[in-house]
């Protein structure tokens, strides 16, 4: 209650505030109760929606790589979800007994000279690959129809650099 009266407060209007049962204007088509489709894939929905014109593919790329497909007609369709980047590299240097703990930064080249650029590379290049695959595939389900291509998480900024589909930030970062 405190911080939706002090985001009232900053913001001079009342936040919404993402739950079971509330009404955000998304038509969700699932197969399971839509309560188990997380609060912050309906947020980055609606976000987008309110951002750009669907269909949109929207990208969320934090602990898990999550996307979500919104029709033409704001419908949130489904998508699919995977071990995120960070996971990815951890669970390479927690399973390889040579591979130490890496950062992920953007690739100096393409291919990598020593491990550490090797498994940098690998996870950017492969996720960015992985990426446009999938945004490729799912484009051939939805013919003559461009959706807007949305990113967002804090693993974005590093990987969708390196997609060759064009990827729009949801969040902007100032």
């Amino acid at each position: 209650f405190m911080m939706e009266k002090a985001l009232t407060r900053l913001l001079g209007k009342p936040p919404m505030i993402v739950g079971a049962g509330i009404k955000t204007g998304l038509n969700i088509r699932m197969e399971f109760n839509s309560q188990q489709l997380g609060a912050d894939i309906v947020a980055n929905a609606v976000a987008a929606l309110e951002k750009y014109p669907a269909p949109i593919i929207v990208i969320d790329m934090g602990t898990a790589t999550t996307i979500a497909y919104i029709s033409a007609k704001h419908t949130y369709e489904g998508g699919l979800m995977f071990p995120g980047v960070r996971l990815s590299l951890d669970a390479l240097s927690d399973h390889a007994a040579q591979l130490s703990d890496i950062s992920l930064q953007y690739p100096k080249n393409l291919i990598g000279k020593n491990t550490e650029d090797c498994m940098r590379n690998g996870i950017v290049y492969g996720t960015a690959g992985m990426l446009d695959g999938i945004i490729d595939r799912i484009r051939d389900t939805i013919p003559g129809e461009m959706p807007t291509i949305v990113a967002t998480g804090n693993n974005a900024p590093v990987i969708v650099r390196y997609c060759r589909n064009r990827v729009v930030f949801l969040w902007e970062r100032k």
